[in-house]
């Protein structure tokens, strides 16, 4: 008897001593901070080519836009321009107009028109609101910090 006592005491003893044996056999926890003491300098290489794509698809897409917004100023300022290149001709044709009237007026019986010289009046109301409205144009693009070579591109 004192040998089955002896037998389960030992074997006893022997489970008790292998529990914490048994704990340092499961896999260990490691928190960021034990992760960031072994990390080499390549390990980063990876984190940094996506934070470069992704700024540089930010990039591209900010430089679309200002694309797409420089072309839209273009556009804008350059239709402008053929209707203030369309009223130019407009009161030069009409300044023809007149001319021809008045050479008519010397050489004929002294009647004299009025239509030419009103026509030649609208035709420089037209070119002066349609300069305005270019340089209203212009100042808002300022207000809006849009560089001026914006408006002087060539883009149609």
């Amino acid at each position: 008897m004192k040998r089955m006592i002896a037998g389960f005491l030992f074997t006893a003893a022997c489970a008790l001593c292998s529990l914490p044996g048994a704990a340092q056999e499961q896999a260990p926890v490691y928190s960021n901070r034990d992760i960031e003491k072994y990390r080499q300098p390549q390990d980063s290489g990876r984190v940094e080519a996506k934070r470069d794509t992704r700024e540089e698809r930010r990039l591209d897409s900010r430089q679309a836009k200002d694309s797409q917004e420089r072309e839209r100023w273009c556009k804008r300022a350059n239709e402008q321009k053929k209707e203030i290149e369309k009223a130019r001709h407009d009161v030069q044709s009409a300044e023809k107009a007149l001319n021809r009237e008045e050479e008519k007026y010397l050489h004929s019986d002294g009647k004299k028109s009025r239509h030419p010289k009103d026509k030649l009046e609208l035709a420089k109301r037209k070119l002066v609101n349609e300069e305005r409205d270019l340089s209203d144009i212009e100042n808002e693009a300022h207000r809006k910090g849009i560089p001026p070579g914006w408006l002087r591109s060539q883009v149609d």
